[in-house]
């Protein structure tokens, strides 16, 4: 199982890596448009650039970016037991933040609901 985790942390890592990109393009270039902006409605920049797209100065890429490093270290190591944690701790995040998306931001981030899946199966995978 721990394999599997690997995988999606780096999956994970990647994502957030891509989030990271649109922010940044998009902060040098505001007509920027990027592949996961479909409309008003499905809109990645839009997510990451409202009062939610950072905690305590870190942009959430950032901080998912460090989470999927550490998730993959975790569970390099074999270290199970914190892996779980550390996973449910992830889910409690993505639920917080997939509230903020849909009823404050108002908007379906792709890149979010990516990572929220992701998340979701790391927990499952650190479970069993």
């Amino acid at each position: 199982m721990n394999m599997i985790v690997a995988v999606l942390s780096v999956l994970g890592f990647l994502v957030s890596l891509y989030g990271y990109f649109v922010e940044q393009k998009f902060r040098a270039d505001p007509t920027y448009k990027p592949a996961c902006d479909i409309n008003d409605q499905v809109s990645c920049s839009k997510a990451f650039m409202s009062q939610y797209g950072k905690l305590f100065g870190v942009t959430n890429t950032i901080a998912g970016m460090a989470f999927y490093c550490l998730v993959f270290v975790l569970a390099i190591l074999g270290f199970s037991q914190l892996l779980f944690y550390l996973t449910a701790m992830g889910v409690g995040a993505s639920i917080f933040f997939a509230f903020l998306l849909i009823f404050k931001v108002q908007s379906y981030c792709l890149v979010c609901l990516a990572t929220y899946v992701i998340n979701g199966l790391l927990f499952i995978f650190t479970f069993f």
